[in-house]
């Protein structure tokens, strides 16, 4: 072949790549009968963005406060010094250390539960309370299961599936496949990605939140670990390849020019691929576009941040730099990501599970879920502010998510074990009104709840999503629909609050 016939044919080997990316059926449209039913432009939140407590959230002093459950004169001995007041000696000199004032300004009443019982925001959320437009956005779900042990826990908590089950895909899966779907641009820079911890065990599955399930492998999300020594970048570079790619790029699209022509109905010109030719082109194109990945990401994305919560100097800041690269990219001018997940740690870089607080619980959990929270509302726009660089809840969800809570009794002296059977997740922005559905009880455990699978179908619902398809959930999956419309008129109206 002539060097320009080979030239002209890799460049339309290239145009040819962004083929299988229109060409298929677009994944996560209601079906006829529903379409109404889906949250349309303008209602439903166009981005989302979760951050995950890695090791569990402190729900008894923070989003669900109930000061009647578990004083020490309840007339039940078993529930005496639990929940709220399990740790009350310690309260006076952890919180002042935060700055959080007088006894008497600690609980903000919030909103009812289901059992008519008023749920406080405890001092750990006090960034939240003192923000009237956040608390007009909030909503606390209830929610239990039966897992105890990260390793299995986890696998739920992001994807709302069991492990093991072939259908298991995190949020950001489901997103990215969703877009990308959609695009007709030639995009190759993702929609979805996935910030880690550093010193993350594998072991309790953490990676989960990336797994594709039975979606496409382009429907991947990106994870990076948040550390300011990350070689990502350089490696995106391609620097081995370097001015070879104006050769190497064209002949890797021949091959897979040659490729597709082999899958495609002569007479129709049908594409007749197997989806795992699909995925070889995207990777593909994206391994060729990789120097773009590295322009967005650029050199100081997760530059090191030292901060200083509660008394506590950080030196490095995990849990700000997240955040910030998060936000980053989500309000990103030209190529915004569309879901970003923040596994958070904790605010010390070198620590992995900081809310696993089988030891101190609550200093550890009121240092770092209040520095977790702050650095988050500064991030949010302020009623009419209007910074681009910030979150607008107009157009944004923000989910407040963790595999379980802590037990409202003590383990050891001053520690908390795991209690996934009365905990909480909190919807902020979006499509979401305010209030608490579900209920807690005065024993700790879950009356009234939500499940991890019923929370993440709803998160696709509020960004307008079909959460019912062979890759995503089931009707079953539910606990209590019989019909998909069944099901997606209780995430509209229990888990979002849209009556």
């Amino acid at each position: 072949m002539r060097r320009r016939d080979f030239l002209g044919a890799a460049g339309g080997a290239l145009a040819a790549m962004s083929l299988p990316r229109t060409a298929r059926a677009a994944w996560g449209d209601a079906p006829a009968s529903a379409a109404s039913t889906l949250l349309q432009p303008g209602t439903r939140a166009e981005r989302c963005l979760e951050l995950f407590l890695y090791g569990g959230l402190a729900t008894y002093e923070s989003f669900y406060v109930a000061p009647d459950y578990g004083r020490a004169d309840d007339a039940n001995a078993a529930w005496r010094n639990t929940q709220w007041h399990l740790f009350e000696d310690d309260h006076a000199e952890v919180f002042s250390d935060c700055g959080f004032g007088p006894e008497s300004g600690w609980l903000t009443p919030f909103a009812p539960d289901a059992n008519g019982t008023t749920v406080h925001l405890g001092p750990m959320v006090r960034a939240f309370a003192q923000r009237p437009d956040l608390l007009a956005r909030m909503r606390i779900v209830v929610l239990r299961h039966d897992l105890a042990p990260h390793e299995a826990a986890i696998p739920l908590a992001t994807t709302g599936l069991r492990l093991g089950n072939p259908r298991m895909a995190g949020l950001g899966t489901h997103i990215q496949r969703y877009h990308v779907d959609r695009d007709t641009t030639g995009r190759t820079l993702p929609y979805s990605y996935v910030l880690a911890p550093t010193g993350d065990d594998p072991t309790f599955n953490v990676g989960t939140a990336i797994a594709v399930g039975q979606h496409p492998g382009y429907a991947r999300p990106l994870q990076l670990a948040t550390s300011s020594s990350m070689v990502l970048t350089e490696l995106l570079g391609r620097g081995r390849v370097g001015d070879d790619a104006a050769r190497v790029d064209p002949l890797l699209s021949h091959y897979l020019a040659s490729a597709l022509s082999r899958y495609t109905d002569p007479l129709t010109g049908a594409a007749l691929r197997a989806k795992r030719l699909d995925d070889h082109a995207y990777a593909l194109s994206s391994l060729i576009h990789a120097p773009d990945l590295a322009s967005l990401l650029g050199g100081d994305l997760f530059t090191a941040t030292s901060s200083r919560t509660c008394g506590s100097q950080n030196v490095s800041d995990a849990s700000a730099m997240s955040i910030r690269a998060a936000v980053s990219l989500l309000t990103h001018p030209t190529t915004p990501a569309r879901y970003v997940d923040v596994v958070d740690g904790g605010a010390l870089s070198h620590v992995a599970l900081a809310y696993d607080t089988h030891g101190t619980h609550l200093r550890t959990h009121t240092e770092n879920q209040h520095h977790l929270l702050s650095t988050l509302a500064e991030r949010i726009n302020l009623p009419g502010e209007g910074d681009p660089t910030k979150l607008d809840l107009d157009d944004t969800l923000v989910v407040l998510n963790a595999e379980f809570g802590r037990t409202p009794y003590a383990q050891f002296a001053g520690g908390t074990n795991h209690h996934p059977y009365g905990y909480v997740a909190v919807l902020l922005g979006g499509p979401v009104e305010p209030g608490v559905y579900g209920a807690i009880g005065p024993d700790g455990n879950a009356e009234i709840y939500a499940t991890p699978a019923e929370l993440k179908a709803s998160c696709l619902a509020a960004l307008g999503m079909y959460p019912f398809s062979a890759e995503g959930f089931a009707v079953g999956d539910l606990q209590s629909a019989y019909t998909e419309l069944d099901g997606l008129e209780f995430l509209h109206q229990a888990l979002l609050g849209r009556v």
